[in-house]
C-alpha cells in the first residue's frame, strides 16, 4: 500500500515539482547573467532542492494518511478520514452530503417497501374472505337449489371481490402517481354524474336516491380527472355501503358550492354514521372502527386511499358525522376556469 500511495503522490505532484525546478533554474540563471563574476550555482540549487524535499515530506505524510484511510474504506474496513487541506475538507463535505441524501432516500424506499408489504399482506388476507364465501355459497346451492337467493348472494360477494381488487390496483398505481398525472380544468358535475350512473343498479338495489345540487350547469375545478373520479367513486361507494345498514329509502346528496377561488363538494348520506371516537382515525389504513363490526365488508382501505389521493392532488378532505344521522365528506378544490388545460 505504501509503495502504491507513494507512486500516486509523485504523479499528483509531478507538475508542481517540474515548475518548481524550472523556477529555480530561471532565478539562478538570472542572477548569474546579472553578475557574471558570480559562478556559484550549486549552493542555491541545493538549498532549493532541500526545501522542496522538506515540503514534499510534510505534504506526503498528510497525503499518505488521507489516502491510506480511503484505501481502508474502499475495502470496507474501518478508518477515520481526517482531511488536512481545504480541498480535502470540501470533498469530505460533499461526501457527507451525498451519504446523507443516499441514506435518506434509502430509508424512504425502505419505509415504502415496508408499507407496500403491509398493505399487500392485509389486502390479500381480506381478499381470501369473499373467495371462501363464494365457495361456501356454491356448496350450499348444490344442496338447497335456491337459485334466486344463490345468485343474489353470489353477486354481492363478487362485487365485494371486485371492489377489493380495484382497491389493490389503486394502491399499486399510487407508486407511479406523479408519472400518471394530468392536472387540468375538469367539470366536477359531469364527473359526479358519470360515477352515479355507474352505480345506478347498486343504488336501486339498496333503495338509495342520489341527487346533485349545483347552481350552474357545470362546475370546473383544477384536478386530475381519472384520480379524482377514483376518489369520488370510493366516497360514493362508502356512502352506499353504510346506508344499507339502515332500512327504508335513503338519500345521498352531492352538493357543489363555488366561489372565485375555491369549490367545495360535500357528499352527505343518511347511513349509520361514525362514532366520535372513531372519526379521528377513519383515514388510517385498515381502520374499520365500530361500523366494521356491524358491516363485514369493511376493509379500512377506501378512506385511506381517498386521503392519499386528495393529498397528492393538493385537495383537502374532511369528514363530519353523527351516529344514526349520516356522514358528510367534504372536499375542497381550486376553482377551474373552463375546459382548458392548466
Amino acid at each position: 500500500m505504501l509503495k502504491a500511495i507513494l507512486i500516486q503522490f509523485l504523479k499528483d505532484r509531478a507538475l508542481l515539482i517540474l515548475f518548481y525546478l524550472i523556477s529555480m533554474t530561471c532565478i539562478i540563471t538570472f542572477f548569474h547573467l546579472s553578475e557574471p563574476a558570480n559562478t556559484e550555482f550549486f549552493y542555491p540549487l541545493s538549498i532549493g532542492i532541500f526545501l522542496l524535499i522538506v515540503y514534499l515530506v510534510i505534504d506526503g505524510v498528510r497525503y499518505y494518511q488521507t489516502n491510506r484511510a480511503i484505501q481502508f474504506l474502499l475495502r470496507d474496513q474501518y478508518a477515520e478520514l481526517q482531511p488536512h487541506t481545504e480541498e480535502e475538507k470540501a470533498f469530505q463535505q460533499l461526501l457527507h452530503k451525498i451519504i446523507t441524501e443516499h441514506t435518506s432516500k434509502y430509508n424512504e424506499m425502505k419505509e415504502q417497501n415496508k408499507e407496500r408489504f403491509y398493505f399487500l399482506s392485509h389486502w390479500m388476507h381480506y381478499l381470501k374472505t369473499p373467495v371462501s364465501v363464494i365457495e361456501l355459497i356454491i356448496s350450499k346451492e348444490e344442496e338447497t337449489k335456491e337459485t334466486g337467493v344463490f345468485l343474489e348472494k353470489l353477486q354481492q360477494e363478487n362485487k365485494r371481490l371486485l371492489t377489493s381488487i380495484e382497491q389493490g390496483l389503486t394502491m399499486i398505481r399510487m407508486e407511479s402517481f406523479e408519472t400518471d398525472l394530468e392536472v387540468k380544468s375538469v367539470d366536477l358535475l359531469a364527473s359526479l354524474r358519470k360515477i352515479i350512473n355507474g352505480r345506478k343498479r347498486e343504488c336501486i338495489y339498496q333503495s338509495i336516491f342520489p341527487s346533485l345540487e349545483c347552481e350552474g350547469t357545470a362546475a370546473y375545478v383544477v384536478t386530475d380527472s381519472k384520480w379524482n373520479e377514483i376518489l369520488l367513486d370510493q366516497i360514493l361507494s362508502n356512502a352506499i355501503k353504510y346506508s344499507s345498514l339502515k332500512n327504508g329509502n335513503k338519500k345521498i346528496i352531492c352538493r357543489i358550492e363555488e366561489n372565485a377561488k375555491y369549490t367545495t363538494l360535500s357528499i352527505t348520506d343518511e347511513g349509520a354514521g361514525i362514532p366520535p371516537y372513531d372519526l379521528e382515525r377513519v383515514f388510517q389504513p385498515f381502520f374499520t372502527g365500530e361500523n366494521g363490526r356491524k358491516f363485514a365488508n369493511s376493509s379500512g382501505i377506501g378512506l385511506y386511499l381517498c386521503k392519499k389521493i386528495a393529498d397528492k392532488l393538493g385537495q383537502t378532505i374532511s369528514i363530519e358525522s353523527n351516529v344514526s344521522a349520516g356522514t358528510t365528506v367534504i372536499i375542497h378544490y381550486v376553482t377551474g376556469k373552463g375546459p382548458s388545460v392548466i
